[in-house]
């Protein structure tokens, strides 16, 4: 009892460090001081297979190119790559075959999402407390945008409200909740994003809910859609008085001011590729050499950014070719998976792998406005989700192809 108890602990630190991007408190990385004792006291000794050394190798190639050739940083290439490890033993190791601990981890990540949320409800209320709060809960890190959740900056919480809503909303149809909860959800999700300050999470989560009940509902999403448009329709007194004066909602938030326009910076971005078809890396070039001159990248005291597009800026270092075929092989697997979930929809044994795929879903098109993505050493709910898809699809099958030799 006391065992699994300690297990259970090293399991919650851990998806929490990795949840919430803390990479280091102390002398060593929080992956190494959570995941390590956990490889020791939960690992599985009948798990002798390791299931992810294709994923290892590719992402290892792409952090080296862009970290190490592109970037040229030492530092996140190794954080990149400890926290790929780490994550990799976490499931292949500690989970293993057990669905009960799979299961575990995916309630400890939304919790903890939902925790951050809450967090952040309560920032809008009480600004300074709550920042201090918040700066606790990640190590004592500066806290540098608010209002947010378990987050120093404001665009990395919109992963966390990606990953969350995305999945809470589409649960409770894939589950076959009553009505008055998934009008409850869809309440407390529209809340949340809300006073989120993403609006990319509102694009995000939008694609992916209303792909999902294209998919689900068929014709009757007319309906569904209808409905909605009516209900913005009788509110929108209130929504204009949301989106007035100096309200911080994503309906008020300003962000060609403080962030330049998007479209604008990824347009730019994509001139960049053309003049660079085989990628800033192999023609000898920097992103301040190609970018420095351009106004629209010198955004007030930031100085130069980038397009806030990780996968264009991906390409732009690596190239079209070099780029693409990276691309490919890190996703290919995850959307032969969302093919084979979306083919079973009404399938209660692949109910939980629909709600993740399309959570991944999500957080991976947030990853379009802004510089984290999977090989982020920031985005840990990206890394976590991405291998909880590949995980459950393989426990699924694993146990599908054992009942037919059976």
């Amino acid at each position: 009892m006391h065992k699994k108890l300690i297990i259970l602990l090293f399991m919650f630190m851990y998806l929490y460090t990795l949840t919430f991007n803390i990479f280091m408190i102390r002398l060593l990385p929080n992956a190494v001081l959570f995941g390590f004792p956990l490889l020791i006291i939960a690992a599985n000794p009948l798990e002798q297979s390791f299931a992810y050394k294709k994923e290892m190798i590719i992402f290892f190639i792409a952090s080296f190119f862009l970290y190490i050739l592109g970037y040229q940083d030492m530092k996140y290439f190794f954080v990149v790559i400890t926290i790929l490890v780490f994550c990799c033993c976490y499931f292949n190791y500690v989970i293993g075959s057990d669905l009960l601990r799979f299961n575990i981890s995916i309630i400890i990540f939304y919790a903890l999402l939902s925790f951050s949320s809450f967090v952040m409800v309560l920032n809008h209320h009480l600004p300074t407390q709550i920042d201090r709060l918040r700066s606790m809960l990640i190590g004592g890190e500066l806290i540098l945008q608010s209002p947010s959740g378990i987050t120093a900056n404001v665009f990395s919480f919109g992963y966390q409200i990606a990953a969350l809503t995305s999945f809470a909303i589409i649960a409770t149809t894939i589950f076959k909740q009553k009505k008055i909860v998934l009008l409850l959800v869809l309440g407390v999700s529209g809340y949340v994003i809300l006073y989120g300050m993403n609006r990319s999470a509102l694009v995000a989560v939008g694609c992916a809910v209303m792909f999902f009940w294209m998919l689900y509902y068929r014709f009757k999403v007319v309906i569904i859609f209808g409905l909605l448009a009516a209900l913005a329709f009788g509110f929108r007194t209130t929504i204009e008085e949301l989106s007035s004066g100096r309200k911080q909602n994503i309906l008020s938030k300003n962000e060609r001011g403080q962030e330049g326009n998007r479209e604008d910076l990824m347009a730019e971005n994509i001139k960049i590729l053309a003049d660079n078809p085989y990628g800033l890396i192999f023609e000898g070039k920097t992103w301040d050499e190609v970018a420095g001159r351009n106004p629209v990248f010198k955004i007030g005291a930031q100085g130069l950014v980038t397009s806030h597009n990780a996968y264009l800026m991906f390409v732009t270092y690596l190239g079209v070719v070099v780029g693409g075929i990276l691309l490919f092989f890190i996703y290919q697997k995850i959307v032969k998976i969302t093919w084979f979930a979306i083919h079973h929809l009404r399938d209660k044994d692949y109910a939980l792998l629909v709600c993740l795929c399309f959570s991944f879903m999500a957080i991976s098109i947030n990853a379009l406005f802004h510089n984290e993505w999977l090989l982020g050493s920031g985005c840990g709910p990206t890394l976590f989700l991405y291998f909880s898809v590949l995980h459950l699809y393989n426990i699924k099958t694993n146990n599908a192809d054992l009942v037919k030799i059976l």
